[in-house]
């Protein structure tokens, strides 16, 4: 599971640019369980997040026994780039993501 929210590394290594959703769903179905804790923009179109969803969904059935989840933080009225932080002791800080 790679959990960018609750990772200070993860989140680091989002904020500098060196992955994206479309890599981060990759690397996890090879050897995790899904995108857990992304943040992505409050307005995103629910198309894009429903394609996200079907990715995630044709990448579990590809991979028959490989059960692959989705916890995505979408943040109201806030855009790609701009820097999250929650008061939640359990998640880091970093930018929100986009899903192009």
């Amino acid at each position: 599971m790679l959990p960018v929210l609750e990772d200070k590394t993860l989140a680091k290594r989002a904020m500098e640019g060196r992955y994206d959703v479309h890599e981060l769903l990759l690397y996890s179905a090879v050897s995790g369980t899904g995108l857990d804790v992304i943040p992505l923009p409050g307005n995103i179109p629910m198309q894009k997040i429903t394609g996200l969803l079907n990715d995630i969904a044709a990448l579990s059935l590809k991979y028959e026994d490989k059960a692959l989840s989705a916890r995505l933080f979408l943040i109201p009225g806030k855009e790609k780039g701009y820097y999250f932080y929650s008061d939640n002791p359990y998640l880091t800080g970093c930018t929100i993501m986009n899903l192009d």
